[in-house]
């Protein structure tokens, strides 16, 4: 048995149970099965209708079974039909008149022994042979629905006792029942009648539907499968339980001591007869009280596997959730370095736009600082005939007072604000109030800083106003000094700084 894989084990198992095949014989169950291509109703149907295998004495010694090969299916090959000639009327008129005799002394037979097993109740006990076994011996077995069968029986059943729910008989097949016992550990009981035995009325009505029985069943939890003979399952069980007297209920429980079968299903006890429903039940008690430690124990041994399965089932899934918190506290930990990475380089970059910017800007100022010395360099002196010079004051924002001089036609409005931007950079005469550029300044201006920085803008950050009346000088570098009527000839001015929130228009170059 060390090449069957689990589904053959099963399948021999069930077919041995339902057979009682012998232990002995195990080979000879396999070579059933194998031939039958491992399909147990088939086999069953096979062995109840032909019985065992039996091996030719003149052929070859039979060999040991191997495991079947997988087949795939296909479909069968179509045989070419031939047509049989058709027997002339004569010949078939002979034959019918050869066969009539024959079929008119065994229906005689059959309806006489009927009659004999009616009359004399004891007759088909002696031989074994009841009328409707013989029917279903002799039927072709036609494939019913075992649900079907099931489900008539219990009808037939609660129609006889007059009640309904009497018992709760299993709404299946045998095989279906044997194997629900079998996977849940589980007392099976079979219950076997004939309608041609005595007692089966009285069995039903005093017995089976004494509420005792109904409560025994339930409190062992016992499923209760029935049958009657005249059906062809309930024949074939009758035959593997080895059943010679109705009404007939037989225990059948998990048995895992047998050596060949560790997994068998196999009988604990057979009531035959009639017995009244304390006997039934004394001999029921007996039978699963000496089986049931072993029930209790194989179920432990499930239970204890189940709850380790659960167990290493929540160990592996409590593993699998602390393997994706662990991913995820790293994702975030990634994440949050990246964006603190991001952070970290905008913050360089705003840095280094603002150096940039800077930058830029001191070079800005450099550069129109050179650019208004050369505007004004020709006022250090005395002014050249028909230059017009406006004469301007101007109060810084640190409270100090300067005075410049214009080239009213030359320069614009824009250059005043260029002289209060770059007046850090200059410096005023004493006698002239022209601006200079100090000797390092006026290097930086005239060596370096020769030409406008690229891509700047410049933007003054204060306002150049007029106090009487109030007027704020806008920013215009096309429109001459000598055009604004607040600066020439004179002007007085006053620098106010723009904070970041004021509205008021921006100044550009």
């Amino acid at each position: 048995m060390e090449y069957l894989d689990p589904l053959q084990i099963e399948s021999l198992q069930q077919f041995i149970v339902i057979t009682s095949w012998p232990e002995n014989d195990i080979e000879g169950a396999i070579q059933m099965l194998t031939v039958c291509q491992w399909n147990v109703e088939l086999a069953l149907t096979r062995y109840f209708d032909e019985g065992p295998l039996r091996p030719n004495p003149n052929g070859p010694p039979p060999r040991p079974p191997t495991p079947p090969p997988v087949i795939a299916p296909r479909l069968p090959t179509p045989t070419p039909r031939t047509i049989a000639p058709r027997p002339s009327f004569l010949t078939s008129a002979i034959t019918a008149i050869i066969l009539f005799p024959l079929s008119v002394a065994s229906k005689l037979a059959h309806s006489a022994y009927h009659i004999f097993a009616i009359l004399f109740p004891f007759l088909p006990r002696l031989t074994g042979l009841y009328p409707a076994n013989l029917g279903a011996a002799r039927s072709e077995r036609r494939s019913i629905n075992p649900r079907d069968t099931a489900a008539r029986f219990i009808r037939d059943f609660e129609e006889e006792v007059g009640q309904s729910d009497v018992l709760p008989f299993f709404e299946g097949g045998y095989t279906q029942a044997l194997d629900q016992a079998k996977r849940e550990l589980r007392f099976l009981i079979v219950l076997l009648q004939s309608d041609e035995h005595d007692d089966t009325a009285k069995f039903n009505t005093e017995v089976l539907a004494n509420p005792d029985v109904a409560k025994f069943l339930k409190e062992h939890d016992i499923i209760l499968w029935g049958g009657n003979v005249r059906e062809s399952e309930a024949y074939q069980v009758a035959n593997a339980l080895s059943c010679t007297l109705y009404p007939f209920l037989g225990v059948i429980a998990h048995t895992p001591a047998s050596t060949s079968h560790p997994s068998a299903m196999s009988i604990h006890a057979r009531l035959q007869g009639f017995m009244t429903s304390s006997a039934l039940l004394a001999n029921l008690n007996k039978a699963i009280s000496r089986h049931e430690p072993t029930l209790a124990r194989i179920r432990a041994e499930r239970s204890e596997q189940e709850a380790a399965r659960a167990l290493r089932a929540a160990q592996d899934s409590a593993y699998e959730a602390s393997l994706a918190a662990d991913r995820d506290r790293e994702r975030l930990r990634e994440e949050q370095a990246r964006i603190e990475r991001e952070r970290v380089a905008e913050q360089e970059r705003i840095e280094q736009e603002k150096r940039d910017l800077e930058a830029r800007k001191d070079a800005y100022k450099k550069w129109r600082a050179g650019q208004i010395k050369s505007q004004m360099v020709q006022l250090v002196d005395s002014p050249p005939a028909g230059v017009k010079i406006a004469r301007i004051s101007i109060r810084l924002t640190s409270g100090d007072r300067v005075v410049t001089r214009f080239l009213a036609d030359t320069q614009s409005v824009e250059d005043v604000y260029a002289f209060v931007e770059c007046y850090d950079l200059l410096h005023l005469s004493a006698d002239s109030s022209t601006p200079r550029l100090s000797s390092e300044q006026s290097t930086t201006a005239a060596g370096v800083v020769t030409e406008k920085p690229e891509n700047y803008a410049h933007t003054y950050k204060f306002k150049l106003v007029s106090p009487m009346p109030r007027f704020v000088l806008p920013v215009d570098s096309e429109k001459l000094i000598r055009d604004e009527k607040t600066l020439w000839p004179n002007g007085n001015l006053i620098v106010e700084e723009i904070e970041e929130y004021d509205e008021d228009e921006e100044i550009d170059s």
